[in-house]
């Protein structure tokens, strides 16, 4: 298993992002969220209108209020400083939080008893230097730090882990579309990390790529991840089924065992390659692989020895010994599951070949 990353410990929390149009969707949702998560991203860009006292003397869990411009990524159309107007609203109400961008820290004056989160928001990219603009936001005077960019390809992601490895500060970093899906499970083992974001499951996604908090309680067991999370990945260029990881992580929790299934789908084009993402992510020490059948011969390159093949020289696992990559196979996904773990499984929604 990985040691742990070394930063002062917290419980990492788990966000929705509300897309609600009106103050009793807000409201109602605000309930839900309450039941299944421990903070509320309160759009006000998203709304039609909106009773900011209400929402947030009634709040039933801690709120974020943000009013996002379109420049970065929001609805919010018009004067700045009628965009900053409800948040310094929000912050004389004693909300939680208050999301503003990095470049209008100084329309807000006083935080007082609120934390203010210092944001950047790329639609287009996640940026090569992510680090240095995490940097940049934290010399602000943030108390949390928000970097998110849009995921590429896979190895996009190994940016915001860079981001969240070193920072001081609570960190909110992730790579937005469906390339970045993994960055809004793994970001949960590091310390810096204050929070993730998912959605209710109904209404509209407020980011690219965002996964239902019942998806990430259910198939994650998003709870549960903490600094010392080993890393186990299905390898493929389609992604792994929601039942397939859910199975997994399900028997990997019922065996004692502190680690997380993910799904690493690489489109295997130039620039996102099968071996090129393998040899990438040594450096994060995920811990072994499960190979997809649309992966086991590019997988080969990036491995450092082969004990065993299968039809046609293919390989279905890869598993981390010292920091060699070792590739071998084996006969169903049951014995692939207990090669990696040690433990037995039945895994009976997986198909025998898968």
């Amino acid at each position: 298993m990985k040691s742990a990353i070394e930063k002062a410990p917290h419980r990492r929390m788990i966000g929705v992002s509300l897309g609600a149009r009106t103050t009793a969707e807000a409201a109602a949702a605000l309930q839900e969220i309450a039941l299944s998560a421990d903070i509320a991203e309160l759009r006000l860009d998203f709304m039609t209108e909106y009773d900011l006292p209400r929402l947030l003397r009634d709040r039933p869990c801690p709120v974020i209020v943000t009013n996002r411009p379109e420049r970065e990524g929001g609805r919010f159309r018009g004067d700045e400083s009628e965009r900053v107007r409800p948040l310094l609203e929000a912050i004389d109400l004693g909300a939680e939080y208050v999301d503003v961008e990095r470049d209008s820290t100084h329309l807000i004056p006083d935080r007082k008893s609120s934390k203010l989160i210092i944001s950047y928001h790329d639609f287009q990219q996640t940026p090569r230097d992510f680090v240095q603009i995490h940097r940049d936001i934290a010399a602000k005077g943030a108390d949390v730090v928000k970097i998110v960019g849009m995921a590429q390809r896979l190895i996009d992601n190994l940016l915001v882990f860079d981001a969240l490895g070193q920072s001081s500060l609570p960190t909110i970093s992730i790579a937005m579309g469906e390339a970045g899906l993994i960055s809004r499970v793994l970001a949960l083992r590091y310390d810096a990390c204050l929070l993730t974001y998912a959605t209710l499951g109904t209404g509209e996604r407020v980011a690219p790529g965002q996964l239902a908090v019942a998806t990430m309680h259910e198939v994650y067991h998003a709870e549960k991840i903490d600094g010392q999370t080993a890393i186990f990945g299905i390898l493929g260029r389609e992604a792994a089924s929601n039942e397939m990881l859910a199975d997994l992580n399900r028997e990997t929790r019922e065996a004692g065992l502190n680690a997380v299934w993910v799904p690493f789908a690489a489109s295997g084009s130039d620039d996102d390659g099968l071996a090129d993402v393998v040899r990438a992510y040594r450096r994060l020490g995920v811990d072994a692989y499960v190979v997809l059948e649309s992966a086991r011969q590019a997988v080969i390159p990036a491995l450092d020895e082969l004990v065993s093949r299968g039809p046609d020289g293919q390989v279905n696992v890869i598993q981390r010994a010292d920091d060699r990559l070792i590739g071998s196979w084996s006969p169903s996904l049951s014995d692939a599951f207990e090669s990696i773990t040690g433990r037995s499984a039945m895994l009976p929604r997986v198909p025998t070949h898968f």
